[in-house]
């Protein structure tokens, strides 16, 4: 029976595109009603094509199931998602200095930046769980599930990675950008070692729970005003900067044989 990974590649990225335009166009004319549709309803309307498009994998997502773990341990995932939640916020950091000391920042972000999208319309514990469990599926089946391996069909595996990558980081919100495209490389090497999309869904999905175990433990907002924390953080954010770049280059060495 074929695994995901392989209905997966039957999805063309015009077909995806199209829906996705489909989606916020109608996202838009709903807008003019005074009705909001976010992103996270996006994700969910992105999810239902997929499980449509997909509705015939069936022994095949048991059998990718069941190998999540098969090619990369628990420990080397959880490793992974730890050294970029760190590194993240080494990067919100630089971000928030730049935000207050460079005032041309301010005002060009404000000019250039404007969302189409409303963004998290799910209010309070909703929002969380879009950001845990839904955002995680949609954007992985996009971006390592379809992008990645439709363009690797075109380009070097180096540069699909690169691209998807790139285009992974755009839809993040400024102080993200970096961390998020970095985290997309992270998240395209693990798909083509273990070619178990639902590995990384796992892998995001820590990532994702995580960042909002941080979020909410830190109600004083500590992290980013007590110096003790800042420091603690930027330095772990040193050593996550570190060990992704050692493993990243590792890695890259083989990429385009895969």
């Amino acid at each position: 029976m074929s695994s995901l990974n392989d209905c997966l590649k039957k999805i063309s990225i015009l077909e995806v595109l199209i829906i996705l335009l489909i989606l916020m166009g109608l996202s838009i004319l709903l807008g003019f009603y005074g009705y909001s549709i976010g992103e996270d309803w996006i994700y969910l309307g992105i999810i239902v094509y997929f499980i449509y498009k997909l509705r015939f994998f069936g022994e095949g997502f048991k059998q990718d199931f069941n190998n999540i773990f098969s090619d990369i341990s628990p420990k080397s995932l959880l490793t992974i998602v730890l050294v970029n939640v760190f590194f993240s916020y080494g990067m919100l950091y630089i971000a928030i200095f730049a935000w207050d000391n460079i005032p041309a920042l301010n005002s060009f972000l404000g000019m250039s930046i404007l969302p189409l999208l409303p963004i998290n319309s799910l209010l309070g514990i909703g929002s969380s769980l879009s950001i845990i469990f839904i955002s995680p599926v949609c954007e992985e089946l996009l971006f390592r599930g379809v992008f990645l391996n439709r363009l690797k069909l075109f380009v070097p595996t180096s540069y699909a990675i690169a691209i998807t990558s790139i285009l992974f980081g755009s839809l993040h919100n400024y102080g993200n950008i970096i961390s998020a495209m970095v985290f997309a490389v992270c998240m395209c090497i693990i798909f083509l070692k273990t070619k178990n999309i639902l590995t990384c869904i796992f892998a995001h999905f820590l990532n994702n729970l995580l960042a909002e175990i941080f979020v909410h433990m830190d109600s004083g907002n500590l992290i980013f005003t007590n110096d003790v924390f800042i420091f603690i953080f930027s330095i772990l954010a040193i050593v996550s900067f570190y060990l992704i770049v050692i493993s990243v280059r590792q890695e890259w060495k083989h990429i385009d044989k895969r």
